[in-house]
């Protein structure tokens, strides 16, 4: 491998470029986002003095602080603690996932379970940090964008956006044809996905001489989705803006004025141009109103955030110097040297094992704390049911432990289960190099099952027939909710429901239109001011205590976001302590039901992160 030259001021020049174009998009995206029809914005709306607070850079932040913590082996479960410690975000896959990590889940499961956002934007705006700190290394700049997308967005299309913006963004310091770029992205994304396939059919429209107007209709047409923060629709925005721009403020503009989740395309495309472009070839006329601030919003907090431009970009580039060496990337950064490339980039395939993981399980390398090369490996699958157990109910885990070191091990593996819990009973085994154990584990809880309960793999290794070392990895199963299902003929079962969407199918099978319901208990265990969700796509309605608090007799658009359902398909009250009776009527009309039930706080909190989930309520208590 030759080695390749990055001039240190050219560096800057590229960061911080990007950084101000994207504080600039972002800005001039933010007041009109979630608009879904065609726009008309010339210029920033009044400013305050400097720019608006947005989580496209606000969460990037807080990366930049997990790199200088963690250092290049930084991973999605340090990320994910990082969200737990810094990011008090509600919005639509961050609260879900933030539910998740709070409760001791750990990426991929955290950012699937239970989460009906994976396909939306809030990765894919996340991109640049993972660009700039792996500079002219696409293939190095996805698989970091892979593992921050898993936590709040695994097995849906945000993975694979994040993904190709970070690649494309990595190979602008190499590479400045914007066709060639889009490529570049594209090689790291798998070609059948939502996300290509959009952006595919774009440059197509493109190329056949549609307007941008047109394209973004046959976009919308073709590709689009209700839901405004719906990545690949967006993603083809943000494209689409760079195709039909003729410079930096046509670009930004166009993709702006294409509405749907603005100041995330306006942001990245701001990027993308301020990277290449670099801050002397971006208008005066976009630069002034922001200056040089960094504005960071008040729900993200508790670590050191660069005051600056400047400053976020000498962060960057010192974190990007170890990633390059840490990573052998034979790419030096020297402030003498011009920039000169000569390397062959690693293609899609060095990344094809993370792609082909599955989101029901969870990889652990041990002893804790090891990066690569580890002693054993282990692998927990809580299948499609996710990590939940129902009072009383059983679970089925699959336990993969592998031996990764080069000589054979002895010892037992053993499951620690909270009180009453019944599981399998100490195994001995003995593992060749390379050799593993697959154990189907099967977990009864007793009718004392917390909201979180704590379980432990434990494997004993043994030495000469005596006790040598131990090492546990802890885990956890979430509570169930019971609930009695009736259908539209009457027939009623009882249900365990690993998450919060109520399913009528695989309880009494939902076939048919008419009415459906659920009922259960729902345990608070504090006096507290809430608000109860009942998020449907049709009529809804809820009972509490056997008083309607929840009566929406039209069909509205399904949203079961944290902070923004329907205003008629939530209750805002304050609760006692103690159960409480659930009732719950769905209509079916022309579509499967789609209804989620969520215990949430108000917008109003004591400190700065409104509508977080409250993970201490306990649904069916007998």
């Amino acid at each position: 491998m030759k080695t390749s030259v990055l001039n240190e001021q050219e560096y800057y020049r590229v960061v911080y470029g990007g950084w101000l174009g994207k504080n600039i998009g972002g800005t001039l995206g933010a007041p009109v986002e979630g608009r879904k029809e065609l726009l008309q914005l010339t210029f920033y709306p009044k400013l305050p003095d400097g720019p608006l607070e947005n989580d496209d850079l606000d969460l990037q932040l807080v990366w930049l602080h997990a790199l200088e913590q963690y250092g290049p082996g930084l991973t999605s479960r340090e990320l994910g603690q990082e969200w737990v410690e810094h990011v008090f975000f509600p919005f639509d896959e961050y609260g879900y996932a933030l539910s998740n990590l709070r409760r001791g889940m750990v990426p991929p499961v955290a950012g699937w379970f239970n989460n009906p956002f994976t396909n939306c934007m809030g990765s894919p705006i996340r991109s640049e940090i993972w660009a700039m700190a792996a500079p002219g290394a696409p293939e190095i700049a996805a698989r970091y964008a892979y593992e921050d997308a898993i936590v709040d967005h695994a097995g849906g299309e945000g993975v694979y956006g994040e993904m190709f913006f970070a690649a494309l963004e990595s190979a602008i310091f190499m590479e400045k044809d914007r066709d060639r770029l889009i490529q570049i992205g594209l090689n790291y994304i798998p070609a059948d996905c939502r996300t290509a396939l959009a952006l595919k059919d774009l440059i197509r429209w493109h190329k056949e001489g549609h307007s941008w107007t047109e394209a973004r209709e046959l976009v919308l047409k073709h590709h689009g989705n209700d839901n405004f923060t719906d990545a690949p629709q967006n993603i083809a925005f943000t494209m689409l803006g760079w195709l039909y721009g003729e410079n930096f403020e046509d670009a930004i503009l166009k993709s702006v004025n294409c509405g749907y989740d603005t100041d995330c395309t306006a942001a990245t495309l701001g990027a993308i141009l301020g990277m290449l472009l670099g801050p002397e070839g971006l208008p005066e006329k976009w630069i002034a109103p922001v200056g040089d601030r960094v504005v960071v919003s008040p729900p993200i907090k508790g670590f050191p955030a660069p005051k600056n431009l400047d400053e976020l970009t000498r962060r960057t580039i010192r974190v990007g110097k170890q990633i390059l060496a840490a990573w052998d990337t034979d790419i030096v950064v020297h402030s003498e040297l011009p920039t000169s490339w000569n390397r062959n980039v690693a293609g899609a395939e060095t990344l094809q094992g993370l792609l082909d993981g599955k989101v029901t399980a969870n990889r652990y390398l041990l002893p804790e704390g090891t990066i690569q090369s580890p002693d054993a490996e282990l692998v927990i699958d809580y299948g499609p049911s996710g990590p939940s157990i129902g009072a009383g109910q059983t679970a089925a885990l699959r336990l993969d432990f592998t031996n990764r070191s080069g000589v054979t091990v002895e010892g037992s593996v053993a499951l620690e289960l909270p009180d009453g819990w019944a599981g399998p009973a100490e195994c001995g085994i003995s593992l060749a190099p390379g050799e593993s154990f697959s154990w189907n584990a099967e977990v009864r809880a007793s009718e004392a099952v917390a909201a979180v309960n704590r379980l432990q793999f434990v494997w004993k290794r043994s030495h000469d027939r005596s006790p040598w070392a131990e090492q546990r990895v802890a885990f956890t199963l979430v509570r169930a909710s019971r609930w009695t299902l009736t259908g539209p003929d009457g027939v009623e079962a009882e249900a365990y429901i690993p998450g919060n969407r109520l399913d009528w199918r695989s309880a009494v099978g939902e076939e048919r239109d008419g009415v459906y319901r659920a009922r259960t208990s729902m345990y608070n265990p504090v006096e507290r001011e809430i608000r109860l969700i009942a998020a449907a796509n049709g009529p809804i309605s809820m009972k509490l205590d056997d008083q309607f608090v929840i009566e929406c007799g039209e069909t509205l658009g399904f949203m079961p976001a944290y902070h923004r359902a329907p205003r008629k398909q939530y209750v805002e009250l304050v609760l006692t302590a103690g159960n409480h009776e659930i009732e719950v009527e769905a209509v079916r009309g022309g579509k499967p039901l789609e209804v989620y039930v969520l215990p949430i706080s108000v917008r109003n909190t004591t400190s700065p992160g409104p509508n977080y989930f409250h993970t201490d309520v306990l649904w069916g208590v007998r």
